[in-house]
């Protein structure tokens, strides 16, 4: 790695950092996608998988532009959350709870692309690169509808899981007190049984 001695060099450092995020994201995404249950996030994921291959054609163009190759750094933020998927994985979660955290996983990757590309923005338009800029605007919309994407599809599975939460399961009796009356009967409590005349003790007649 070349030291960074100026602004522009800092620039360029940010920008293979992105670069490598960009590529590990475009080998992730199908991964994720084939790991979800719910077929919202699934297609969230597939199409956004193709909107990334778009993120590194438009940072390739960017380096066309600075007249440079991409230079070989690594992403550790991305690194990690690629890390802590795996380890998840390793506990053999439920399907719904896999899905639940690879919807997360993608949330907080989209926000640190985000935060990258604002400071991409910003770098490039105090340089005067503003095809950079074009492209960096490019890449940060799909993220940022991505991220919305996904926000949306996670709240929905967690006001289904709190519904079914809440909901008796099948096969499993009702609490004493809470039992249903009959098909077609009205909800009354039963009248009160006068002393000694429960189910075990009839009523004494006749005497």
């Amino acid at each position: 790695m070349q030291s960074i001695q100026s602004p522009r060099d800092l620039f360029y450092y940010d920008l293979c950092a992105m670069y490598d995020a960009e590529q590990k994201l475009v080998q992730v995404l199908p991964q994720l996608a084939q790991e979800c249950q719910d077929n919202q996030a699934r297609e969230a994921f597939t199409q956004h998988e193709q909107e990334t291959r778009q993120h590194v054609r438009n940072l390739e163009q960017c380096f066309q532009i600075l007249g440079s190759q991409p230079m070989a750094q690594e992403n550790h933020t991305i690194t990690g959350l690629k890390q802590d998927h795996d380890t998840f994985v390793q506990q053999q979660p439920p399907r719904e709870a896999l899905t639940m955290f690879d919807i997360d996983a993608g949330y907080q990757s989209e926000h640190i692309e985000m935060a990258a590309y604002h400071r991409l923005i910003d770098a490039a338009n105090s340089m005067g690169l503003q095809q950079c800029v074009q492209l960096f605007q490019q890449n940060l919309e799909q993220d940022e509808a991505e991220a919305q994407k996904l926000a949306t599809i996670a709240h929905q599975l967690n006001q289904q899981a709190a519904v079914s939460a809440q909901a008796p399961q099948q096969g499993q009796p009702y609490a004493p007190g809470n039992v249903p009356p009959p098909m077609g009967q009205p909800d009354v409590a039963p009248s009160p049984q006068a002393p000694g005349q429960g189910w075990d003790n009839p009523p004494l007649t006749g005497v």
